[in-house]
């Protein structure tokens, strides 16, 4: 009985996998003075950027150059009368620029050495030209639950102090920012439509909860039950915000908005069999989520409909999770493969595997506004955030 409800409610998928392009691309540093400081942090960026890049370190006072070779050429320099630091370089479509006061330790090699090469992906994601696939965090720890908007990306990260914080990129102008949360732990942030309210799950208070942190004031606030954990949240729209929630039982969880215009709680979802997670709004006025069946154990993708009602939505032999709608008719979220879980899209009734030559673990996925991106965490060997062109994946299919 239970095989044939799926079959009337699930629909139709083709499966549909193609390979990208995502060959190192090759990275130049151009050492431009002799100082030990300066090579360093050639070979620290060279360490962390393997994975991305490969990189070969130059003497520019001693070699000739070939720079038409590369992709990306770094210049690293230290004024050491000025006592700056400063890598620099271009690639097609643009260049960048990052600087600090030189201080030789090797924690501080290591932070320039990431910072470096993140601001140079901050540029290479506004201005490049030729990627499919990008790495935009280099952080020896994790970098993980993207979410992009306003040329801004907002992820978890346990950069510098341990501890899990939201950190705020911003693509323009090369800074970063955090949230200043130290003694918690934070995951899932979501941005509102209007830039003007974060949302995130976090232990602050001892649980798991859902708070509301008002980008201009400053303010915390609270907006789950305190006899209740709560979890990844997400903006319906400028005023709406879904989240699962545990039942009575405290063993399964339901989904449920918050209205911060009329400040109520109200649940939407009733159905004791599945454990839900990672409400979206999609298709319409839908709401997506992934489950775990409690009956079974699977991991599958599910809707409710405008009358709350529950239905399948991907429910394959292997794992489905993290899903994720912007409120389109497209879908992305985590499968498993038989070795690692990859990155697919569900459009038009079918499933487009989009990270399908990563041969590691990849979760999380999130569109741009615009639909053209999909960011996501690649979990290599350690755990960064990449993105990844639409429309260059599709390419690869119609060749």
């Amino acid at each position: 009985m239970k095989r044939r409800i799926f079959v009337i409610f699930a629909f139709v998928v083709s499966i549909i996998s193609f390979s990208v392009n995502v060959s190192k691309d090759t990275l130049l540093i151009s050492i431009n003075d002799n100082t030990w400081i300066t090579r360093q942090i050639a070979e620290k960026v060279k360490s962390i950027g393997n994975y991305m890049y490969d990189i070969e370190i130059k003497d520019v006072m001693t070699e000739t150059i070939k720079t038409e070779n590369y992709d990306v050429i770094m210049n690293i320099f230290t004024n050491t009368k000025e006592n700056i630091t400063i890598a620099f370089g271009y690639f097609q479509g643009g260049g960048f620029s990052y600087s600090e006061t030189t201080n030789e330790t090797a924690d501080w090699v290591e932070k320039f050495a990431v910072k470096a090469l993140e601001n140079l992906s901050f540029q290479r994601f506004l201005y490049g030209e030729n990627w499919d696939i990008l790495q935009l965090t280099f952080w020896k720890g994790v970098d993980e639950y993207p979410i992009y908007q306003n040329e801004k990306l907002y992820f978890i990260s346990d950069r510098y102090i341990g501890n899990r914080e939201i950190y705020i990129f911003d693509f323009v102008n090369g800074t970063e920012s955090k949230i200043p949360l130290e003694s918690s732990a934070e995951y899932f942030p979501d941005i509102s439509p209007n830039n003007n309210f974060l949302v995130f799950q976090t232990s602050l208070f001892g649980k798991w909860d859902i708070v509301l942190y008002n980008l201009i004031t400053k303010k915390i606030t609270r907006i789950s039950p305190s006899n209740k954990n709560a979890y990844s949240p997400y903006f319906y729209d400028n005023t709406l915000i879904l989240f699962s929630m545990e039942d009575e039982s405290g063993q399964g969880t339901e989904i449920w908005y918050y209205d911060l215009y009329y400040n109520k709680l109200e649940k939407l979802s009733d159905s004791k069999r599945l454990l839900k997670f990672r409400p979206s709004k999609w298709n319409g006025n839908n709401i997506t989520f992934y489950a775990i069946n409690l009956e079974d154990a699977s991991v599958n993708i599910y809707y409710l409909d405008e009358d709350n009602k529950i239905y399948p939505l991907l429910v394959d032999p292997f794992n489905q999770t993290d899903s994720w709608s912007n409120g389109s008719e497209l879908l992305v979220f985590s499968e498993f493969n038989g070795k690692y879980f990859s990155i697919y899209e569900y459009n038009n009734n079918e499933k487009i595997n989009l990270t399908s030559s990563i041969t590691n673990d990849c979760f999380y996925p999130t569109y741009s506004p615009d639909k053209k991106y999909v960011f996501f965490t690649n979990y290599y060997s350690e755990a960064d955030v990449f993105v990844l062109k639409r429309e260059a994946i599709y390419k690869q299919r119609n060749n």
